[in-house]
C-alpha cells in the first residue's frame, strides 16, 4: 500500500488519519492541557512546554505565553503527522492502527529517535506484535535521572486507572489485517540470504 503525506497534514492516507485519530482520542489523558506556556520541571533539559506537551525547540514560546484550545487543538494536530512520518523510516512493517497509535504516543513523550531503538518497534520489525505491545513495560519510565510513577503508569498502566500505551497497543491485535498501518512506502524486510545462498 503506498500512501502519500505532506509533513504536518492530517490527512495522511486512510491509515495515516486513523493512527492519528486515535493519537489525538489518547494522548490528552496523559499529557493535560497547559493553556499558559510554563518551564516543564521533569522534562530533559527542562524545556518551555504548553498545550498537550508541546515543547519549544526553537525559542520563540516564552513561559507566560497564552494559548486557546482551539490553539492548542491545532499545534497537537499539526505536531502529530510529523511524528508518523519520522516513525515511518524505522517501523518496517504494517503493524495494527493502534500499535502504531500507541508508538505515536510514545515518540510525541519521549522522541522519535528513542521509539525507533525501542524494544517494541525490534519486535514489531521482527513479527511480534504482541512481544512489541508488551515491550511498553518498563521502557523510558525516566525522567531528568528519576523513575516517574506516571511514565510507569503511561507505559504500562501500573498504578493507574487510565489506559496505557502497551494497553492500546493490544486493543489492536483485534484490527483486521487488511485495515492495519502500513506506512509510506513500507514493504516487508526481505528474508535474509541463507549462508549457502551468498
Amino acid at each position: 500500500m503506498t500512501m502519500k503525506r505532506t509533513v504536518g497534514s492530517v490527512a495522511a492516507g486512510t491509515g495515516g488519519a486513523a493512527v492519528i485519530a486515535a493519537t489525538v482520542a489518547f494522548l490528552p489523558a496523559w499529557e493535560g492541557m497547559d493553556r499558559v506556556a510554563k518551564r516543564d520541571m521533569i522534562g530533559t533539559g527542562h524545556p518551555i512546554t504548553y498545550c498537550f506537551g508541546q515543547t519549544d525547540e526553537f525559542g520563540k514560546v516564552k513561559a507566560g505565553t497564552r494559548f486557546s484550545k482551539q490553539e492548542c487543538d491545532e499545534k497537537l494536530a499539526q505536531s502529530l503527522p510529523t511524528y508518523l512520518e519520522r516513525l515511518d523510516k524505522c517501523v518496517k512493517r504494517p503493524v495494527p492502527v493502534k500499535a502504531m497509535s500507541a508508538v505515536l504516543d510514545a515518540s510525541y513523550n519521549a522522541g522519535t529517535a528513542a521509539v525507533c531503538r525501542s524494544p517494541m518497534v525490534a519486535k514489531f520489525n521482527a513479527g511480534d506484535i504482541r512481544g512489541g505491545c508488551n515491550a511498553f513495560a518498563g521502557w523510558y519510565v525516566r525522567s531528568d535521572g528519576k523513575v516517574r510513577k506516571g511514565l510507569i503508569a503511561r507505559r504500562s498502566g501500573i498504578g493507574d486507572g487510565r489506559k496505557s500505551e502497551r494497553d492500546l497497543c493490544l486493543e489492536g491485535l483485534s484490527e483486521p489485517k487488511g485495515s492495519w498501518y502500513a506506512g509510506l512506502d513500507v514493504a516487508p524486510p526481505k528474508p535474509a540470504k541463507k549462508w549457502w545462498q551468498k
